[in-house]
């Protein structure tokens, strides 16, 4: 098992960064991972409930009736809210964190998320990783979406017990056969609260269904999802070439 020490990973990020300046996502402009122009752009590409589900906020024309992806979550899940369509510039951010370890890209990404929390959320907690993934990755991702934003965090600790691979490209039945009790809570009973799992990225809803069920299991009254992205059509696998 490769574990590599807080200060070498912080001096590899340094190096990584004097080599490989940031970069705007959209515009490719040195200086920042988004230039302000840019900002400015890519705050009016937010998801708003047009052409989309109400409960989910994946593209959907029927305003009257939720989409039949989120009818299949059943019930332990109660919504998923995402601040973009995972595509363009967004595609290219969670891109830079998730794949090329660039988690200075976070700081950018999560100031997204605070308009979609909820007034009765009582908690929030991170899409874990296995301790293997992080190992290797270095970060949580969703860990650094969730860090700056300051909501009241879950009293307990929910865990991903099992290693269950890649889930990009995956089809969604293969994704909900890989998930299945993937993950455990652990802490005080969450009886009567609305809980929110925070993740970079929402597909199938497979990975945030099973963080839900675990949540449930543990007493929780109800589950969100908040994500940065939400990707209503299949993605491809990413591959080491990655176009930003």
């Amino acid at each position: 098992m490769l574990v590599r020490h807080p200060l070498i990973r912080r001096a590899t990020g340094s190096l990584r960064d004097l080599l490989y300046p940031p970069r705007c996502a959209n515009c490719m402009q040195l200086g920042k991972q988004l230039c302000d122009v840019c900002t400015v752009a890519f705050a009016a590409g937010r998801l708003t409930s047009n052409g989309r589900c109400k409960n989910c906020f994946a593209a959907w024309d029927d305003e009257n009736l939720n989409c039949n992806l989120c009818l299949s979550w059943g019930f332990d899940l109660e919504a998923c809210r995402s601040a973009f369509e995972m595509e363009g510039a967004a595609r290219r951010m969670v891109i830079k964190l998730k794949y090329g370890g660039q988690r200075d890209v976070a700081a950018a990404m999560s100031p997204s998320l605070a308009p979609l929390w909820d007034s009765r959320l009582n908690a929030v907690v991170a899409v874990p990783l296995h301790w293997k993934r992080r190992n290797k990755r270095g970060f949580n991702q969703a860990e650094l979406l969730l860090a700056p934003l300051g909501w009241p965090a879950l009293p307990g600790k929910l865990e991903r017990v099992r290693e269950t691979g890649q889930q990009v490209g995956r089809e969604q039945q293969d994704r909900w056969r890989g998930l299945s009790g993937a993950f455990r809570y652990t802490g005080p009973d969450l009886a009567g609260m609305h809980v929110a799992i925070v993740d970079d990225v929402v597909t199938t809803g497979a990975t945030v269904v099973e963080c839900a069920r675990a949540l449930r299991d543990g007493g929780a009254r109800s589950v969100t999802a908040i994500s940065f992205a939400r990707a209503s059509r299949p993605q491809p696998p990413e591959t080491a070439h990655f176009d930003f």
